[in-house]
């Protein structure tokens, strides 16, 4: 049995999930063009490109509250002059991060 750390599920699982959500919210929705976003996410181009054709991210959904979650860290890493702080409220605050780590762990169990 290996030991897998509930932030590496996260990294592997949700963050990319939410990297997903955030590109399509704020190109489709809020019209800010895929280099802004590539620069504020520090990806690139290319890597927004693949979050909106789902070719990145995987294909986890979110429940409605973590969507709204969201989009607000999204509106707050567009206001923000730095790098974005907030992601480490990903593990505290949504739902996703608990749903993912139990599934990773139902799987190990088996």
């Amino acid at each position: 049995m290996s030991l897998t750390f509930p932030c590496e599920i996260i990294s592997w699982n949700v963050l990319p999930a939410v990297r997903r959500e955030m590109t399509e919210y704020l190109v489709n929705e809020k019209k800010i063009s895929r280099k802004m976003v590539a620069g504020k996410l520090n990806l690139t181009e290319a890597a927004v490109c693949q979050y909106l054709k789902h070719k990145r991210g995987g294909n986890y959904k979110f429940n409605d509250s973590d969507l709204k979650k969201i989009k607000k860290m999204a509106e707050l890493m567009m206001q923000s002059d730095k790098s974005f702080d907030g992601m480490c409220v990903v593990c505290r605050e949504f739902d996703a991060a608990g749903d993912a780590i139990a599934q990773v762990r139902a799987k190990t169990a088996l």
